[in-house]
């Protein structure tokens, strides 16, 4: 695992020697930007959290129901005196009942990890392109996500999350 840091960290500084020495007649300018902070503090993309919230809320009504169905057999089972015949009916209903909220719990994940990826991609574009449209009106030559590059440390000068936030309101 070190050696893999190790060769991905001399890698990256290789890439920016060789980008130096091929723009020497350019001003090397580069960037960083902390994407966890831009998922915690940014308005848009705390708008897409409230889109995926709702569509969680959505999504839980049907399954409210079908677990209060369950629930009230489970009573009527518990509490109510029945016939051997009425009770295996309703033992059979449980089961189908057990069976399709299993079924529902299921999809409603799949189409809330669904939605969740499309909303997580929707945010990584407009970052993605703001970082571009930045990176093109201010010419930075290189922009860095600061936990994902594994850069040790950063001054403050080149950080931009600020203008990326500011940006996304």
């Amino acid at each position: 695992m070190k050696k893999r840091v190790l060769c991905i960290t001399s890698v990256f500084f290789c890439c920016l020697i060789l980008i130096a020495t091929q723009l020497s007649a350019q001003a090397l300018k580069i960037g960083v930007f902390d994407i966890q902070r831009i998922m915690k503090e940014s308005k848009t993309i705390e708008g897409y959290r409230q889109e995926l919230s709702k569509g969680i809320e959505a999504k839980r009504k049907p399954l409210i129901d079908k677990e209060n169905s369950v629930r009230t057999i489970e009573d009527k089972l518990r509490k109510e005196k029945l016939s051997a015949a009425d009770r295996k009916t309703l033992e059979e209903k449980l089961a189908n009942e057990v069976k399709e909220l299993k079924r529902l719990r299921e999809d409603i994940d799949i189409e809330l990890q669904r939605m969740d990826r499309e909303l997580t991609q929707k945010a990584f574009r407009d970052i993605g392109g703001v970082v571009k449209n930045i990176a093109d009106k201010e010419n930075y030559t290189i922009i860095f996500e600061k936990n994902a590059a594994g850069i040790v440390h950063v001054k403050d000068t080149v950080d931009i999350t600020g203008k990326v936030l500011n940006q996304l309101k």
